[in-house]
C-alpha cells in the first residue's frame, strides 16, 4: 500500500504544479491510511516528489525527518474528522480574490464550482500559516466544507482520495478565475 500511496502524492504533486496552484516550493499533501499519516517533506518541491520526500508519520512512534510545516493541520484535520487525504496549495486566483471579498466566505458562481463546492469559508487568522490557531480553524472548517481558503496564504482542501482534494483546489481556482 505504501508504494501506491507514494505514487499517489508524487502525481498530484506534478498535477498541482502543473494547475499552476503552487510554486516550485509551495504546498504540501498528505493521505491518511490506518494509523499512519503520509506526508510530504518540508521543502520539498511538489513537481519533483521522489519516493524519498514521503514521510510515514505514526502517532504513537517519534517524529522520523521533517514534515511539511503545516503537519500540525494535516494532523489535527486527520484527528478530528475522517477525511482520508488533505492537499495545501497557494493558488494564486483564490488568494488575490480573498483580499477583495469582504465576507466570511466564498460562493462559486459558476455551475460546476458551486455543485461541487457550495459554499467556500475564508478564515481570517492572526498566524495564517503552521500555527495552532489555523490547525484548528481549518479542521473544525473541513468537517463541512471541502475546502478553506486561508486569508493572505491558500487553500486547503479535504477528500476520500487525494485526487478529489486536489480537484476542489483546481476547481476553486478556476472558480475565481471567472470573477477577476
Amino acid at each position: 500500500m505504501r508504494k501506491k500511496i507514494v505514487r499517489q502524492l508524487i502525481e498530484v504533486g506534478r498535477f498541482l504544479f502543473f494547475s499552476g496552484v503552487v510554486d516550485y516550493f509551495s504546498g504540501n499533501l498528505s493521505v491518511r491510511w490506518k494509523d499512519t499519516i503520509f506526508i510530504t517533506r518540508s521543502g520539498s518541491p511538489l513537481p519533483l516528489l521522489t519516493p524519498q520526500d514521503i514521510l510515514e508519520v505514526h502517532p504513537k512512534k517519534p517524529l522520523v525527518g521533517k514534515p511539511s510545516s503545516e503537519f500540525i493541520v494535516h494532523r489535527e484535520v486527520y484527528e478530528r474528522t475522517t477525511l482520508k487525504a488533505v492537499a495545501h496549495a497557494h493558488p494564486p486566483s483564490v488568494v488575490k480574490l480573498a483580499f477583495n471579498l469582504k465576507g466570511d466566505s466564498f460562493i462559486p458562481r459558476d455551475n460546476e464550482g458551486r455543485s461541487l463546492l457550495r459554499e467556500i469559508p475564508i478564515l481570517r487568522l492572526k498566524k495564517p500559516s503552521a500555527s495552532r490557531e489555523l490547525a484548528e480553524a481549518v479542521a473544525s472548517t473541513l468537517k463541512w466544507f471541502p475546502c478553506a481558503i486561508i486569508y493572505s496564504h491558500g487553500v486547503f482542501c479535504g477528500g476520500e482520495t487525494l485526487k478529489e482534494a486536489a480537484g476542489c483546489i483546481t476547481a476553486l481556482e478556476n472558480s475565481a478565475k471567472l470573477l477577476l
